[in-house]
């Protein structure tokens, strides 16, 4: 087990952000697999487009096309699916905001 530890230990910046990116990867995953988060969720789609970003920049540090590819594709992906949910959002939202304005003025 000391060796394993000692390998983390030795992981430069751009390493660790990759890792954090797998676990935010499998936490997402995790959580949908086990009934804690919808897949359709902003949360889940949130937590994708993070860990895309950061097994992205990992990628700084040594390139891989392939993996690149794929994370971009999922930062796009994630982001298009957030955007739609807060445009269709955006009607009720506004209502609220609006009913809140019109208490906060009486």
């Amino acid at each position: 087990m000391s060796d394993f530890l000692q390998y983390l230990s030795s992981l430069g910046p751009y390493e660790t952000t990759g890792v954090i990116g797998f676990l935010c990867y499998i936490a997402g995953f995790g959580s949908v697999q086990l009934g804690w988060l919808d897949g359709n969720s902003t949360a889940y789609s949130l937590i994708n487009v993070v860990a895309a970003t950061l097994v992205a920049v990992s990628l700084i540090e040594e390139f891989n096309l392939a993996s690149a590819l794929i994370q971009g594709s999922w930062i796009v992906v994630g982001l298009i699916g957030l955007g739609l949910r807060a445009w269709h959002a955006w009607p009720s939202t506004r209502r609220v905001l609006n009913a809140t304005l019109e208490n906060e003025v009486r």
